[in-house]
């Protein structure tokens, strides 16, 4: 083979091996800040004061804002219960607790994530915070408005949140499973009005952390950040 030969093949060659790493980078690229929504279905695990931990059906939906390698997810789940009980403790109710009757819990949540590298299977990390909301709760003692006021109460509080989760990437669309346990809810209080301010009502209808396993699909719907043009 001539040294022109040669060089042609060389050439060539450098240039195959630049093309295929240009094209895996860009693939990468093509994954940085963009929009994904989707949806997910699972199950929630939780107990309350009146009832063990046991598990929920939930299904819900999502949003991811993804950076290099970070994203913000934003998601709202409802879980599908039925006839289920709480209590909460009540100075209107007889013997000072109140049982509380309820469907449904729904959950609000914002986590900030991290993948600790990029590869067609990613697993992330995240920490979040969001609101538990148990769903038009009905005392059972006492039904005046008061009461199911103060029961709206101790059905709804914040939380902090861990997130650990596993993304398949298959073009635009991306599979995942993730776990979430939330912190315990605080205790709620409802107290009277001045000069004794005394405590009318007090508890949390959800009792201890929850736990959640969940499973979905997202689909890319573009740039999450402004096109800067031709530069």
């Amino acid at each position: 083979m001539s040294v022109l030969s040669r060089s042609i093949t060389m050439v060539a060659l450098t240039a195959a091996l630049g093309a295929s790493a240009l094209s895996a980078q860009d693939a990468h690229r093509n994954e940085n800040f963009r929009w994904s929504f989707g949806g997910q279905a699972g199950v929630l695990i939780y107990k309350t004061p009146t009832q063990s931990r046991g598990g929920q059906p939930m299904a819900g939906v999502n949003m991811l804002i993804k950076a290099r390698r970070t994203g913000l997810l934003l998601a709202i789940d409802e879980v599908i219960g039925k006839d289920q009980t709480s209590s909460f403790s009540s100075s209107a109710a007889a013997g000072g607790t109140e049982t509380v009757s309820f469907n449904d819990i729904r959950r609000y949540s914002a986590t900030l994530v991290a993948y600790p590298f990029r590869s067609p299977v990613q697993p992330y990390i995240g920490l979040g915070f969001g609101i538990l909301h148990v769903v038009n709760p009905q005392p059972v003692t006492n039904t005046s408005d008061a009461e199911r006021s103060y029961a709206a109460t101790a059905g709804s509080t914040g939380f902090g949140s861990l997130v650990g989760g596993i993304e398949f990437h298959l073009g635009g669309i991306m599979a995942f499973g993730q776990y979430q346990v939330t912190t315990a809810p605080r205790n709620q209080t409802v107290r009277g009005p001045s000069p004794a301010f005394a405590t009318i009502a007090s508890g949390h209808l959800i009792d201890g952390p929850t736990h959640s396993l969940a499973g979905g699909l997202r689909i890319s719907f573009g740039s999450a950040r402004e096109s800067n043009g031709d530069y």
